[in-house]
């Protein structure tokens, strides 16, 4: 344990002085950024060593029955996820499960391909099996596990980006998920991925259109689309197409009172309504589950966000997409957005319209 301090005290050390050589160059807000990069790099390599304490913690509130209530927030990369999982549990009420099922930065799910689809039939005991210990709270991983210190918990918030595709499948075996889609504005997505190429994302649509059950079910009809796409290799478009696929997928497969979808747009304009909105699909129940957030928590930024976000640069997050792009580029996103039926899902404003969405899902 002095070891592990010691080296808590030295990571803290390093952060302080590396802030501080940096200081005449950095505005207060990217100052403050990469601080919070340097902590989440310092709770990472503690989780590592703290992992056997740590774990005993967890597994006891396991048998505790504490992890009763489970939610599972799925989205795709770059939509707000880490962001609105820190809102969800702004009291640190839950054990927060860190995208568990990412096929590349946890080892146990390597036999996962990115976005892999499984048919809500299909026997998968693999996947089935670890999906068993990572929503009964089993599950343990330092990174997963990262943001976890408290010693007792009121339930499971697990956040993943690689999880639509399956979500449904998941769904029927383990019925107690309270699952929650986020969406974002598709032009938002490519646009913060395309800033982020290094980090692990889908970039080529044929790796959808070649999972054989998921072009006999969903992409037969958008084979010619995929293949003009991909074949262009335009990133933007790219990012769009893929965006469109496992956000469609989800959105005809889940009855609405099977799944909560929450815009990230709306959670940015009213947090407190829509978190509010969002417990009572998870408690089950037409009761005011009143969330009052106050603005710290409400503008700090996720773990995950860097410093070109819009946030850092004073603009909208909702709306700043459109002096990034031509309006060709913007054009021929909104193309493929409607052969999804999607192209209407956004307003000239860039805020959802839910009546599309009862389109899409046949009501």
């Amino acid at each position: 344990m002095k070891l592990i301090i010691k080296i808590s005290s030295l990571c803290h050390h390093f952060i302080l002085s590396t802030n501080n050589r940096d200081v005449s160059f950095c505005c207060l807000a990217n100052r403050k950024l990469e601080r919070k990069k340097a902590v989440h790099i310092e709770q990472i390599i503690l989780s590592h060593l703290l992992k056997p304490v740590r774990d005993v913690t967890l597994h006891a509130n396991r048998l505790l029955d504490n992890y009763d209530e489970v939610i599972w927030l799925i989205g795709d990369g770059r939509s707000g996820t880490t962001w609105v999982s820190d809102l969800l549990n702004h009291d640190r009420k839950y054990r927060e499960m860190f995208e568990p099922f990412h096929p590349q930065h946890v080892d146990e799910m390597s036999f996962l391909s990115p976005h892999e689809y499984v048919r809500p039939d299909d026997s998968h005991d693999q996947l089935e099996r670890i999906a068993a210990d990572v929503f009964s709270g089993t599950f343990t991983h330092p990174v997963v596990d990262s943001a976890n210190h408290s010693h007792f918990y009121g339930g499971l918030l697990i956040k993943d980006i690689f999880a639509n595709l399956f979500a449904y499948w998941a769904s029927i075996r383990f019925p107690n998920l309270k699952i929650i889609l986020l969406i974002r504005n598709p032009f938002s997505v490519a646009l913060s991925k395309s800033k982020k190429k290094d980090w692990f994302w889908l970039t080529d649509p044929m790796l959808l259109l070649n999972q054989q059950k998921l072009y006999d079910d969903y992409l037969h009809p958008f084979e010619e689309l995929i293949k003009k796409t991909s074949e262009n290799n335009d990133y933007i478009l790219c990012q769009i197409l893929i965006w469109s696929i496992i956000n469609y997928v989800p959105l005809r497969q889940f009855a609405p009172d099977k799944v909560h979808i929450a815009f990230y747009e709306e959670v940015f304009a009213d947090p407190n309504n829509q978190l509010s909105s969002a417990f009572r699909f998870v408690k089950n129940t037409r009761e005011n589950c009143h969330v009052e957030l106050d603005e710290e928590t409400i503008k700090r930024p996720s773990r995950v966000v860097s410093k070109d976000s819009s946030l850092f640069q004073d603009k909208s997050p909702v709306t700043s997409w459109k002096n990034e792009f031509s309006l060709k580029q913007i054009d021929a996103g909104l193309s493929i957005l409607d052969e999804f039926g999607l192209a209407e899902l956004y307003d000239e404003n860039s805020m959802p319209n839910r009546k599309v969405l009862n389109t899409i899902q046949g009501l």
